[in-house]
């Protein structure tokens, strides 16, 4: 008869499945794990990784903060609690996760990019760099951090450095579509309109349906006086994503300059009503937030 696996013989069974997708087997060995030990700071942190991928974000919170109640100082449980208050827009709690992250482990890259993205969100770019260049001190490798040290430096106006920083990620995960496109806007920034193009081009050659790098692209064409081309681009980006108003304040915008006024009247409207839409999801948030506090 063979012996009960030990908690750690499990948690590592779990982590195998865990990595290969099997999260309902992984979840077996995690809670297999907590009946027999409650306590148990690994198969509750792993357990609230799966809470957040799965969209439970307080729930996963809860459980990373009991993980810490039994073994405190875990960089990592402070971590993954800041990218949930991350994503549910709750931006300066989590900046303080990502510093508790950081006071138990101040070589741990994965939150000095993490704090980067907060303090760029705050507009807090110069401290925002600080962090992005530490993490990528510790992690060079990181394309996701040369990618947002890139947008921090392009919102900083630094377009030429915001390229280097997109180079740099571009050339770590080629194929990723989002650094290409960022690199177009800051490009068109610059002026330097054809290369902007290619580089939009590129974006869509890699994903089809980015919406954002066919309205790039229009406003390139635009630029250089293709205006029902560039029509036909905002178009397609309608198409793909319709509820952000900027698109519809872009195609009115340029239904004008065609001289199209019903048509440019129309798309305001809509930008307007999108905009009105998404104000008022944000203030029923903030009333649901305000709320629970």
């Amino acid at each position: 008869m063979n012996a009960p696996d030990t908690a750690a013989e499990l948690i590592q069974q779990g982590l195998v499945h865990h990595r290969a997708g099997q999260i309902s087997l992984a979840m077996d060995r995690y809670t297999q794990v907590l009946r027999n030990d409650p306590r148990n700071a690994d198969a509750l942190y792993y357990i609230s990784l799966i809470a957040c991928h799965e969209g439970q974000f307080q729930q996963g919170i809860d459980l990373a903060r009991r993980s810490l109640s039994f073994r405190p100082r875990q960089a990592r449980a402070h971590n993954v609690i800041g990218q949930a208050l991350h994503r549910m827009g709750q931006i300066k709690d989590a900046l303080a996760s990502f510093d508790n992250a950081i006071e138990c482990d101040a070589n741990f890259a994965d939150a000095y990019g993490n704090r980067g993205n907060m303090l760029s969100e705050l507009g807090r770019n110069a401290e925002a760099l600080s962090s992005f260049d530490r993490a990528l001190a510790l992690n060079p490798n990181s394309a996701a951090d040369w990618l947002n040290r890139g947008a921090t430096l392009h919102a900083a106006g630094r377009a030429e450095e915001a390229i280097t920083s997109y180079d740099k990620a571009i050339a770590l995960q080629p194929d990723f579509c989002v650094p290409h496109c960022n690199r177009a806007h800051a490009l068109l920034d610059l002026n330097r309109d054809m290369d902007a193009l290619a580089s939009y081009d590129h974006a869509i050659a890699l994903e089809p349906k980015f919406a954002e790098a066919y309205l790039g692209r229009a406003l390139v064409l635009r630029k250089l006086g293709k205006l029902d081309e560039a029509l036909g681009g905002i178009d397609k980006a309608i198409e793909i994503k319709n509820d952000v108003p900027k698109m519809h304040e872009a195609r009115a915008s340029l239904l004008r300059s065609l001289g199209r006024m019903d048509d440019a009247l129309a798309a305001d409207a809509k930008a307007a009503e999108l905009e009105a839409q998404k104000q008022a999801a944000i203030g029923k948030d903030a009333g649901i937030e305000n709320k629970g506090s």
